[in-house]
């Protein structure tokens, strides 16, 4: 329960450095961990609260959401919702754990009208460059600072799978603290390119005279076609200190990521097909079935024409086709024959002059015909 997303998150990056994506599926979406100061049961109740509460978060990434009528209620009162929880003493801490049965926290969701958001999320390179005893540095994995453990603790808290690069020699040479701070994004994107994440960001930290923390951040996309002037999202501010300045960064980026990949009902009875090629055997089926299922955007799966090696699929949506495709960009496992045509796509939008802003694992991007399933 206690292991850091953030180390799980690194340690399987390099199995899929080659792919064109590399988006992580988030795992303990119903579960919580609260730091309590004794066992009594107002502290428990008010560590449960605060569990759905993170759950609530992890399952959405919208913060708006907890002001909602119908979840500020569950969070009162969150007992119908609690699968079990219980005590673990961690390095001197005592800590209340608490899962949540993830069927009924989608359906608070769905009757609340909020976007959920799935378990398959991209994967973040963030390049932060700050100061350590009088020297800027660029912050890496095996790092001690206090900002380390911040990340780890909100990637784990916020369900946002984040990593730090390395900085051994191979980053050492190919990328500075100035290029992080002056924001040049074409030679931080060479530098990121090994690690195979989804986006990239660069933040710059600064502590202040009065104790403040002031930051910088920017967020690209990993693989574009064009070059890089402008960002995806961008966000600066000065805020009360380490702790402030982090949970700010997480809260811009997982932001633009819930815009674009988390999904409200939209009231329509939208459906489509996808169709599969390639199929050999009825395990597969299966695995598309599930996969399928438990994206955000989908309400039902049916398999409605098998010939050959060819499946087709009947999905009735929650959103829109264009959620679905931008949901399906982020699957290692599933490989469009169209890909060709998404380079060329992307090549003739240069020649255009499209705003450089374009994000590559949006649905305009996305190639929406026959699908190759690659499996684990």
């Amino acid at each position: 329960m206690f292991k850091s997303l953030f180390s799980v998150v690194l340690a399987g990056t390099f199995c899929a450095a080659s792919l064109n994506v590399a988006a992580v599926e988030v795992t303990e979406l119903d579960r919580s961990a609260i730091k309590i100061a004794d066992r009594s049961q107002q502290v428990k109740n008010q560590a449960l609260s605060q569990a759905m509460q993170e759950v609530v978060l992890k399952n959405t990434g919208d913060r708006a959401a907890l002001s909602a009528p119908l979840v500020a209620q569950a969070i009162a009162e969150p007992t119908a919702y609690i699968r079990q929880f219980g005590y673990q003493e961690l390095g001197g801490e005592q800590f209340l754990q608490a899962s949540f049965d993830h069927s009924k926290i989608i359906s608070l969701l769905r009757q609340a009208q909020l976007p959920v958001w799935g378990k398959q999320r991209p994967l973040t390179l963030l390049w932060l460059a700050q100061e350590n005893e009088g020297k800027r540095e660029l912050l890496n994995d095996s790092s001690v600072l206090e900002s380390r453990s911040l990340i780890a603790k909100m990637s784990q808290t916020r369900g946002v799978p984040m990593l730090l690069p390395m900085m051994d020699l191979d980053d050492s040479m190919a990328i500075s603290v100035t290029d992080v701070r002056g924001m040049f994004a074409d030679t931080v994107a060479k530098a990121s390119q090994r690690y195979g994440s989804d986006y990239f960001a660069m933040v710059s930290l600064d502590n202040q005279p009065d104790g403040q923390v002031s930051y910088q951040l920017s967020l690209f996309p990993a693989a574009s076609e064009q070059p890089l002037f402008n960002p995806l999202t961008t966000q600066s501010a000065q805020v009360a200190d380490m702790d402030a300045a982090v949970t700010a960064i997480f809260e811009a980026i997982s932001q633009y990521y819930v815009e674009r990949y988390a999904i409200a009902d939209s009231g329509e009875a939208n459906s489509t097909q996808l169709t599969f090629v390639e199929i050999t055997n009825r395990q597969q089926l299966l695995e598309i079935e599930k996969y399928l299922y438990q994206l955000s955007a989908v309400k039902s799966v049916s398999l409605t024409k098998l010939q050959g090696i060819t499946a087709e699929f009947s999905l009735q949506l929650f959103g829109s086709e264009e959620d679905l495709y931008r949901l399906i960009s982020l699957e290692p496992k599933i490989r469009s024959l169209e890909q060709s045509n998404s380079t060329d796509q992307l090549n003739l939008q240069s020649q255009m002059g499209v705003d450089e802003r374009v994000d590559p694992l949006s649905s305009s991007q996305t190639p929406r015909h026959e699908y190759i399933w690659q499996g684990r």
